[in-house]
Formats: C-alpha cells, sequence, structure tokens
C-alpha cells in the first residue's frame, strides 16, 4: 500500500521538480535579438573567439545587423551572433547608432586635447552629451564627417563626436604658434623668434662662463672650448604653424632650423600658399644665404620629418 501511494502522490511531483530548472534555462538562453551597425569594417567570424576563428566575410562601415550580444565565450570580449546564423561580430566594431559619413580619415591619430571638450553621442542637433573631457586626455581620431565632426573613439569600445572639426585639425599639432620668416635674413619674428631667443641667450650665457674660468692650462681650454663650440642646440616643441605640426626647433653654428612631423612636399606647399618663392628643389631664391626645405638627415631627424633651414 505505501509502495502505490508513493507512485501515485510523490514520484510524479519530483518529477516535475526536475524538470522545472531545464525550462527555465532554455528561457534564459533566449536573448532578445538588437539591431548594431558597424563602426569600422567588421570581420565576420564562424565563432566567438579573435584566435582559431576563421573569417567568413567582411561588412563595411555602416552596415546594420541583426544578432543577440554573448559573452559566455570569453568574458573579456561580447560578441554579437547574427540571427540569420551567418557567424559572429566582435561587439566592440559596433555601435547601436548609425555611423555617420566620413569624409576624410584621420587614421586613428592620438591627440592630446587642448582644451575642455564636449564629446557628442551624434552629430544631429538633438544629440545627448556622451562625455566631457579636459585638457590632456587622450583621443584617438578616427576622421572627419560631412557636418564638420570629428568621430573620436573613447574607452570602453565607445565613439563620440567632437564639434568644429577644421578648428580642431588645425591645432593637431599643438596650440597655434605665430611667426613671420624672412629667407633673405633668416629672420624668425614672433614666438618663434623668441624661442630662438632664449637658445642664444644661454649659449651666450656658456660662454661667458667659460671665459670667466679659470683653466689649468691653454690645452684645458681649448678642450673645453671645444666642447661648445660649433655645437647645435635644440628644442623639442608640440604646436601648429599654419595647420603643421611643429615639433622642435634648432640653433646651429651658422643657421637656423624648424622641424616638422609632415613630409617636404606638404611644408612646401604650406608656405607656398603663404605667397613665398620655392623652387622645385625646395630653396628660397636668396643672395647671399642658404634657404630651403627638404627632408631630415642624421641628428635633426630626431626632431621631425622635415626641415626648414636657413643661414651660411
Amino acid at each position: 500500500m505505501a509502495a502505490l501511494y508513493f507512485w501515485l502522490f510523490i514520484a510524479d511531483d519530483l518529477r516535475r521538480d526536475d524538470a522545472v530548472p531545464a525550462i527555465a534555462s532554455q528561457s534564459d538562453d533566449r536573448a532578445e535579438a538588437q539591431i548594431f551597425f558597424t563602426m569600422t569594417e567588421a570581420n565576420i567570424r564562424d565563432k566567438p573567439a579573435m584566435t582559431g576563428s576563421v573569417i567568413l566575410g567582411k561588412m563595411p562601415r555602416g552596415s546594420q545587423l541583426t544578432g543577440i550580444v554573448r559573452s559566455d565565450a570569453d568574458p573579456s570580449v561580447a560578441w554579437l551572433e547574427l540571427s540569420d546564423g551567418n557567424g559572429f561580430v566582435a561587439l566592440a566594431n559596433l555601435s547601436q547608432v548609425k555611423p555617420p559619413v566620413l569624409v576624410k580619415s584621420l587614421d586613428d591619430q592620438i591627440w592630446a586635447a587642448d582644451g575642455a571638450l564636449d564629446v557628442w553621442a551624434t552629430t544631429l542637433p538633438d544629440s545627448n552629451l556622451l562625455d566631457r573631457v579636459g585638457e590632456g586626455t587622450q583621443l584617438t581620431l578616427v576622421g572627419t564627417t560631412e557636418d564638420n565632426f570629428i568621430e573620436v573613439k573613447l574607452s570602453g569600445d565607445r565613439y563620440g563626436y567632437l564639434n568644429d572639426a577644421q578648428a580642431i585639425i588645425a591645432r593637431l599639432g599643438g596650440k597655434p604658434i605665430m611667426s613671420a620668416f624672412n629667407p633673405q635674413t633668416c629672420a624668425f619674428s614672433g614666438e618663434i623668434g623668441a624661442e630662438f631667443a632664449k637658445i642664444g641667450a644661454e649659449q651666450q650665457a656658456k660662454w661667458q662662463a667659460l671665459e670667466a674660468k679659470e683653466f689649468a692650462d691653454e690645452a684645458a681650454r681649448d678642450k673645453a672650448y671645444a666642447a661648445v663650440e660649433g655645437k647645435s642646440k635644440y628644442m623639442k616643441l608640440r604646436r601648429s604653424f599654419e595647420g603643421l605640426s611643429l615639433t622642435g626647433i634648432g640653433q646651429h653654428y651658422e643657421s637656423q632650423s624648424l622641424y616638422f612631423n609632415e613630409p617636404p612636399a606638404q611644408v612646401i606647399a604650406v608656405f607656398r600658399a603663404q605667397g613665398f618663392n620655392i623652387g622645385r628643389d625646395g630653396l628660397f631664391p636668396s643672395t647671399d644665404l642658404y634657404a630651403g626645405i627638404s627632408a631630415t638627415r642624421g641628428e635633426s631627424a630626431a626632431y621631425g620629418k622635415t626641415e626648414l633651414s636657413c643661414g651660411v
């Protein structure tokens, strides 16, 4: 009688209790599909893993994808499992907002913000403020949009937009620095001229200290003078000059140099636009002095790609 009672009333309940967790587990796995857009050219892989997976295809920027977000394979990398069953795309390449068309790539250039900047979620007039960054914040610049914004990569695989792209591009090399240049006299005015004056004052102080110093003999004096005479003095800078990145200046024995991060052809084009007559060889017409723009070489290559040099 006891066995019959167990079979009729208790065993069935135990079977149902065992089955409930299995049903709930299936329900938990049914995540809701979401819509995303590719922010870059994105790879479609056969499984949610960077290594050991096969790339099945590529989706261009702005492509719409529908799928379920998965992070169970690798907690450090979230993936979108495509609803059509055709593979997986890393969530780091996706956004729930369709990206604008980029008219110019900035090649993920790293730029330290030169002041407080607002970062917007989109380029639309009613966009939400995504973040506010302070001076010195490192930003990754993706490219410029048709409506004068710069797309930037932020921490946490986020994207945002800075307004007034052209003004920011003009400051990429640093805060603007003003100067006028006379290739006939090799004179730099403005802030650049002031920087050369500082170097000159430092060099003059060294010579005065040597002249006032007592040496054991003439050989010791000649050795001390030789250590200073004819040596170049360099100063690294991070300033923008007419849209170029001025990366340094150099005071040599009988000449002065400016160093730029851009290639010679680009530097020449900017100075020509300023009204300077520059030959195909990069030389300014000059009577007694040399003035020209060329690629850096030797020790000056550590200060930039291009040198504007003027002097004897």
